[in-house]
């Protein structure tokens, strides 16, 4: 029996994002490891992070405790060693790793081993077009260096796939995101009188949504300085997120005379029932791989106002699904919400564009993807003579 390992630094990646991995290789009989770092966070993550690692364990999976940190190299010193441990044990046929810092950790850890063959999924390249020459400088070769020991590279975007493919042709591949599960979003059933009354939302107010870590790429002041040159003030701006940047936000909506519209509700679970109870999906990253956020509002039937980078083009198409913004353009975001903010008419039909172009993205479509790729990286010898 093949044995593979699918790694990411946090659990949460796991959960978000692999779980069409998981069931993929769970179909195709494989001896299935999954490692991360399930010992970080609040008190309250940590309930959770338990709770999901039981999930695992109860589907027969083998779950490891890996002590990652996010973006430090000294402190990932334990954590190499511990990777080069499981790996030296456990003698798998493939690893499947997640991320930039996964990727560099892992394949330090793999110096030494040329039996076990890697894949590598970077979920967004910290170089991209309109980044610093210090990130392409820095970046470029980090993971120009984790691609060379790969047998598969998997790029969500395009803008991506060209930098993959640049590396080495053969083994850039490109993969329709995580697996939506449309129905999930598409077929909610939520009483909006209700739900809004949760939120605090009044039943006839505009509801704008954001989802994302309050931190600076995710850029929600920007919105906030867009929203604040509107004329109407029936409008509600709820972002969904936890991050370092909450007081800050706070405080900029204090200024601007729009506190009490702005409502930071934190870290959210029933994200699927928010978006059905919003009439538009705000996003204005400054970089994002392929956000799953704004798939789920698609899918949601949400029209979309977006910063113009990569993994957002290659969702929305201008004037069909939403609008594309220069991230740094207050005006630019206040055109188009103004543009929204009364066309009931236009809503409801980038909102049906949308729906029909997440179509693309679904978890049928990318599980074929994804076990044609793992079947020839692990090439197995009898399918392929059959």
């Amino acid at each position: 029996m093949k044995k593979v390992l699918l790694i990411a630094p946090m659990s949460s990646v796991h959960e978000r994002f692999n779980r069409i991995n998981i069931e993929v290789l769970k179909s195709l009989g494989y001896e299935l490891h999954v490692a991360a770092n399930f010992e970080c966070g609040s008190t309250e993550d940590l309930r959770y992070h338990a709770r999901y690692k039981n999930l695992l364990e109860e589907e027969g999976i083998i779950v490891h405790q890996i002590p990652f940190f996010r973006s430090s190299l000294i402190k990932n010193i334990k954590a190499i060693q511990v990777c080069k441990k499981l790996f030296s044990k456990e003698c798998f046929d493939m690893i499947h790793v997640h991320t930039e810092t996964g990727g560099f950790i892992t394949r330090i850890a793999l110096l030494h081993n040329t039996q076990t063959r890697l894949i590598y999924t970077p979920h967004g390249m910290s170089f991209y077009k309109g980044s610093s020459l210090k990130s392409w400088f820095f970046y470029y070769p980090i993971e120009k260096w984790i691609c060379k020991r790969s047998s598969a590279n998997l790029a969500m975007n395009q803008e991506e796939f060209a930098v993959l493919k640049n590396y080495h042709s053969s083994t850039a591949y490109f993969v329709h995101g995580v697996g939506l599960d449309i129905n999930k979003i598409s077929n909610q059933q939520v009483n909006l009188i209700q739900k809004r009354q949760e939120l605090e939302i009044p039943e006839d107010a505009f509801l704008i949504l954001s989802i994302g870590e309050l931190n600076k790429n995710k850029n929600h002041e920007i919105v906030l300085r867009a929203l604040a040159k509107m004329k109407d003030l029936n409008w509600y701006y709820l972002i969904c997120g936890e991050g370092s940047l909450k007081q800050h936000l706070e405080a900029v909506a204090l200024s601007l005379g729009v506190s009490n519209q702005v409502l930071l509700a934190g870290y959210r679970r029933d994200i699927p029932q928010i978006i059905k109870v919003a009439d538009l999906f705000i996003f204005p990253s400054f970089h994002e791989g392929l956000p799953v956020s704004l798939m789920e509002a698609m899918a949601g039937g949400l029209p979309i106002i977006c910063s113009k980078i990569r993994g957002n083009v290659d969702l929305i198409t201008e004037g069909e699904g939403g609008y594309l913004c220069p991230p740094e353009s207050i005006e630019a975001f206040y055109k188009a919400l103004v543009t929204l903010r009364f066309n009931k008419g236009l809503i409801e039909h980038m909102g049906q564009n949308n729906l029909n172009r997440i179509q693309d993205f679904t978890q049928e479509k990318v599980a074929n993807e994804l076990e044609k790729i793992y079947k020839e990286v692990l090439y197995d010898e009898e399918e392929s003579f059959n």
